[in-house]
């Protein structure tokens, strides 16, 4: 089975992030910010779009719930393989499968996370146009308030799961399973791989692992 690296993967979709928290509430259309001297953490504004461009509050409830209502789909994704992504604080965390090793495992002897059957949604055509003028339309109507509160924002115009969610770890570790996945999400599948290493495999999350964010200005063009 091919697999490429976080890095590779990112490339792929120009820059894509990795989300280092999570939830199942997360979708197309909500709003963050960038800090940092590279702008490399991101953090989630509190809000979607949809109630951020003066609409009426019904018609904003029915904008978001379109937008959380775009399916999911598969494409030719080749599974995602994470060695050290989130380990750099001696941590040994996959958000997107509510799995925290720290302190569980031997971090050592955590060989992999492979992220498989990765599905998307996609902010685009009809949907994507609507939002688009509406965005115009907003920030024509009320200039200030657009380049104060949102012009320099990002929002989500593509969302990655994976279905399946792999944990390499070496032979003959002894891994309790009622403590290291007692908060995961989805099933719970054992096995090894063809280094002889134990598997882990988590089925069914809904939590995202990563999103593609465009800066609104850029979005609007």
């Amino acid at each position: 089975m091919r697999s490429i690296s976080v890095r590779h993967f990112a490339r792929m979709y120009n820059g894509l992030e990795l989300l280092t928290h999570t939830n199942t509430t997360l979708q197309l259309g909500d709003l963050f910010d960038k800090r940092g001297m590279f702008n490399n953490v991101i953090d989630y504004a509190g809000y979607n779009i949809a109630y951020q461009i003066d609409l009426l509050p019904d018609e904003a409830t029915a904008l978001k719930d379109r937008l959380n209502q775009v399916p999911g789909y598969a494409g030719s994704f080749a599974d995602l393989l994470i060695k050290d992504q989130f380990s750099s604080r001696g941590e040994a965390i996959i958000p997107s499968a509510q799995l925290n090793l720290t302190g569980k495992i031997e971090l050592s002897k955590v060989k992999y996370f492979q992220i498989g059957k990765i599905v998307t949604k996609l902010l685009r055509d009809d949907l994507r146009y609507e939002v688009e003028l509406l965005v115009e339309k907003y920030a024509q109507d009320h200039p200030q308030d657009y380049r104060k509160k949102l012009k320099s924002l990002f929002m989500v115009e593509q969302l990655f799961y994976g279905g399946e969610i792999k944990i390499g770890i070496e032979e003959g570790v002894t891994v309790n399973l009622e403590s290291v996945f007692a908060e995961t999400i989805g099933d719970l599948e054992l096995g090894t791989d063809s280094e002889k290493n134990q598997t882990f495999t988590l089925k069914g999350s809904e939590y995202p692992f990563a999103v593609d964010l465009r800066r609104i200005a850029e979005f609007i063009g």
